[in-house]
C-alpha cells in the first residue's frame, strides 16, 4: 500500500514543480525506486556516529535534513570531524560556528548527489548527475598506501577503502577524507592562474577572449522560470506514440558554458614558439590562405589582437567550444552508448567560437586505425585514420596536473599535444566527410545544462534520467511558432535511436533553428536520422513534416510513417535483411541503389539497439530494423561561412495536433560523398 500511495503523491505534485506528465517509452519504475521506512535513512546515518557530527551540524544548518530523512535517491560523500577541522584550519575558523548558513549550504550541497553511485557506478571522469549545487563531481581510481583500490573525488579526497558503499534506506554513503570543494572561477580565470599555459593563457587574454568566457549564467531564463514552469503550457497533458505517461521538465537554468584546449608551454617552446608573437606568426601562416581577404586590413595587424579578423583571435577561438562538455568522459558520446566500437570511433562535432567552424572529437576505439602514435581508448581532436586518410590529430590529455584545478563554474579546459588549425588540410581531407550529429549536440545549452545523455549508467537504461522540455528562447537559434514543444527523452536502451536518446518535435509544431556550418562550399545533402512508426490504435505517431531550407520549402512533405520496407519506399520487391546481403556486395549495391532512388538510406550499421536492455551490450544494428531510416531532406548549395537555417512544419491534416517529428540525429554529406557512382561504389554504410 504504502508503495501505492508514494507513486500518486508523486504524480499530483509534479505540476507543482513545473513538470509536464507525457507519454513515453519508458518502463515501469524499478524496484529500487521504492525504499521504506524499515532501517536508516540517511539523515539518523549522520546523527548516529559522533564521528560525523561537524558535518551533520552543517547539513542541519543548510536546512537538508528532513530531505535525507524522507523517501529518495541520494550518494553523500562524507567527510569525518578531522576533515571538516582541516578544511576549517585551511580558511582560518576555529569552529564551525564560524561559517555562514550559507557557507554551509554550499558544503553540505557540494557532498550530495541526487542519485545513487555505487563504487562499482564509478567510472573514470565525472559522474553522470551534478551535485545538488549543480557542479560536476570527478571520480578516478587510484590504488591506497595498502594497495587496495579506492576511489579519488575531485582531484584530492580518497574514499576511505573500509566505509565505501555504506547502503542506508534511501541512498547510500562514501565516507571520505577531504572536504570537496568548487571553484567558483571561470574557465578564463583558471587558464590564467596555471603557470605552465602561460602562453596561451597570454594570448586568451590579449585577444579579449578571457571576457568572453566570464559569462555564467541567463539571469533573464532565471527570472522567468517561475514563470515557465507554473504556464498553462506546462499544466497541459499530452499523449504521443507508445509512450506511457513520463515527467517532462523544465530546465531549472540556463547557464553558459566553455571548453578550451590548450597548449602548454613546454609544447609550444619544442615547436619554436617562445612568446605571444611567434605564436601570432603562426597563425598569420595559417590564416592567410584560408582568410586572404582580411591579410591587408588593419585588423589582421599585431598591435590588433582583438579585431574579429585577427589571426592570433581566430586561431584561439578555434580552441574553444560555445559549450561545456562537462569532463573528459563525455567529450564523446558517454559510455560509447549504442556504438559499435569495434568498427567505428565514437565521435562528435561541436561548434566553437571561431564563427562558421567545427571540430570532430573522436575517441579512438578501433585499433587497426591507431597507426604509430595512437592510443586507444584516448580522445582526439580532427583526427582522420582510416583506410584512406592518415592524420593523426591533436591529442586530448586526459588530465591535467594534481596542482591545478580544471573544472570551472562554467566549463573545463584540457591540455592538448599541438595547435590546432583550421587550415586547408583541415577542411578539405579531414571535414570532407559525411558529417553525423546527435540533435543534443547541435544545440550548445543541452551539453552545458548536463542534459545530454543525463541519467545514472547508460549500461543500466539511463535509470534516474530526466526529460527535459525547452521553453521559446532557451535555445539560442531556435524559433518555436505557434503550440510547437520541443523536448528531450533520456536515454533508453530500446530507442530506435543514434544513442538511446532523441529529441521530439510536437503538436501542430513549426521549428526552425540555425544549421551547423559546413566546412566549404559546395553541394550538400541534408538527411534526417529517425524511426518512422506507423499510427497504432489511434494513438499519435509520426506525422507529414515539410522541410525549408533558409525558408525555402524543398520538395514534397516527408511522411514520417512511411518505413523503409514499405512498398511506396522500397517498392514490390521484398525487402531483405541486411544481414543476410551485407556480406554479398551485389546484394548490397542493389539494396542501396533502391533506398537512395527514393532518397533514403537505411540506419547507420555501426550503430545499434540493444538486445539485453543495457546499451553497453551490442544487440541489433540500425542498418537491419526497417524501423530506422534516413532520409535526405534537401540537397542544396551551401555556402560556407554564411548563417543558415532548417525549419520543420507539421502539415498533417489528421489528427494534427497528435502528430510528433522525432529528431535523433542530422547529417551534412558533401557531394564528394554522397555522389559516389563509379560501377560497384559506393557510400560506406557505416
Amino acid at each position: 500500500m504504502k508503495k501505492f500511495t508514494f507513486n500518486i503523491l508523486a504524480l499530483l505534485s509534479l505540476a507543482s514543480l513545473g513538470v509536464t506528465t507525457f507519454s513515453s517509452c519508458s518502463d515501469e519504475p524499478d524496484a529500487e525506486s521504492y525504499y521504506t521506512f524499515t532501517g536508516k535513512m540517511m539523515s539518523e546515518y549522520l546523527q548516529s556516529n559522533e564521528n560525523f557530527s561537524q558535518f551533520a551540524t552543517i547539513v542541519q544548518r543548510a536546512g537538508l535534513m528532513d530531505q535525507l530523512s524522507a523517501y529518495g535517491h541520494y550518494t553523500c560523500f562524507l567527510p569525518n570531524n578531522d576533515a571538516v577541522n582541516a578544511y576549517l584550519q585551511k580558511y582560518n575558523m576555529s569552529s564551525i560556528d564560524d561559517l555562514s548558513d550559507s557557507q554551509c549550504d554550499t558544503i553540505a550541497r557540494t557532498h550530495l548527489i541526487p542519485e545513487i553511485f555505487s563504487v562499482s557506478d564509478m567510472a573514470d571522469g565525472m559522474l553522470a548527475t551534478q551535485n545538488m549545487i549543480k557542479r560536476n563531481v570527478q571520480v578516478e581510481h587510484k590504488s591506497d598506501a595498502n594497495n587496495n583500490s579506492v576511489v579519488v573525488v575531485n582531484s584530492n579526497s580518497t574514499i576511505y577503502f573500509e566505509h565505501q558503499d555504506d547502503s542506508v534506506e534511501n541512498g547510500i554513503v562514501h565516507q571520505i577524507d577531504v572536504v570537496l570543494e568548487n571553484s567558483t572561477k571561470t574557465v578564463g580565470s583558471l587558464i590564467m592562474q596555471n603557470d605552465q599555459v602561460s602562453i596561451f593563457a597570454d594570448a586568451i587574454h590579449e585577444t579579449g577572449l578571457d571576457e568572453r568566457m566570464d559569462s555564467v549564467e541567463d539571469r533573464k531564463y532565471a527570472q522567468d522560470y517561475e514563470r515557465y514552469k507554473n504556464s498553462k503550457w506546462a499544466m497541459q497533458m499530452l499523449t504521443t506514440g507508445s509512450r506511457s505517461a513520463e515527467a517532462v521538465y523544465y530546465p531549472e537554468s540556463k547557464k553558459y558554458g566553455f571548453t578550451a584546449f590548450v597548449v602548454p608551454d613546454d609544447i609550444l617552446k619544442r615547436k619554436g614558439i617562445m612568446n605571444l608573437r611567434d605564436l601570432y606568426d603562426v597563425a598569420a601562416k595559417t590564416y592567410a590562405s584560408v582568410f586572404p581577404e582580411d591579410v591587408d586590413k588593419e585588423g589582421w595587424k599585431f598591435e590588433n589582437l582583438k579585431d574579429s579578423i585577427n589571426p592570433l583571435k581566430r586561431l584561439i577561438q578555434y580552441h574553444i567550444l560555445d559549450r561545456n562538455v562537462q569532463g573528459y568522459n563525455f567529450l564523446t558520446v558517454r559510455e560509447d552508448a549504442g556504438v559499435d566500437i569495434n568498427i567505428v570511433n565514437p565521435t562528435d562535432w561541436y561548434t566553437t567560437l571561431l564563427p562558421y567552424s567545427m571540430l570532430k572529437v573522436e575517441k579512438l576505439t578501433v585499433a587497426k586505425w591507431a597507426g604509430s602514435t595512437g592510443v586507444v581508448g584516448d580522445r582526439y581532436l580532427n583526427r582522420r585514420y582510416d583506410d584512406t586518410h592518415n592524420i593523426y590529430g591533436v591529442h586530448i590529455l586526459p588530465t591535467v596536473p594534481e596542482q591545478y584545478d580544471n573544472n570551472a563554474v562554467n566549463g573545463i579546459y584540457f591540455y592538448i599535444d599541438d595547435l590546432l588549425k583550421f587550415d586547408d588540410s583541415t577542411r578539405d581531407n579531414v571535414h570532407n566527410c559525411r558529417i553525423r550529429m546527435d540533435f543534443s549536440t547541435i544545440f550548445p545549452e543541452i551539453m552545458t545544462n548536463n542534459i545530454r545523455m543525463n541519467g545514472k549508467t547508460i549500461s543500466q537504461g539511463g535509470a534516474g534520467g530526466k526529460n527535459y522540455q525547452f521553453p521559446q528562447g532557451y535555445l539560442d537559434g531556435v524559433i518555436l511558432r505557434g503550440d510547437s514543444r520541443l523536448t528531450y527523452w533520456y536515454p533508453r536502451s530500446h530507442y530506435w535511436g543514434s544513442h538511446g536518446d532523441e529529441m521530439d518535435a510536437q503538436e501542430v509544431f513549426d521549428i526552425t533553428f540555425n544549421l551547423p556550418p559546413v566546412p566549404f562550399s559546395g553541394e550538400w545533402q541534408i538527411r534526417l536520422g529517425f524511426p518512422p512508426m506507423n499510427k497504432k490504435d489511434d494513438r499519435a505517431e509520426r506525422g507529414q513534416m515539410q522541410v525549408y531550407f533558409d525558408n525555402k520549402a524543398t520538395g514534397i512533405p516527408l511522411n514520417m510513417a512511411e518505413r523503409i520496407k514499405d512498398e511506396s519506399v522500397y517498392g514490390s520487391t521484398a525487402f531483405p535483411d541486411y544481414a543476410n546481403i551485407r556480406d554479398d556486395d551485389e546484394k548490397r549495391q542493389e539494396d542501396f541503389k533502391i533506398l537512395k532512388n527514393k532518397g533514403y538510406y537505411r540506419g547507420p550499421h555501426s550503430l545499434f539497439v540493444s538486445s539485453d536492455g543495457t546499451m553497453a551490450t551490442k544487440g541489433s544494428a540500425l542498418s537491419t530494423i526497417a524501423n530506422c531510416a534516413r532520409k535526405v531532406l534537401c540537397t542544396v548549395y551551401i555556402e560556407a561561412g554564411k548563417p543558415h537555417t532548417l525549419r520543420i512544419k507539421n502539415v498533417s491534416t489528421i489528427l494534427p495536433k497528435r502528430k510528433e517529428a522525432t529528431l535523433d540525429y542530422l547529417e551534412l554529406v558533401p557531394k564528394s560523398v554522397y555522389g559516389v557512382s563509379d560501377s560497384g561504389s559506393s557510400e560506406d554504410d557505416l
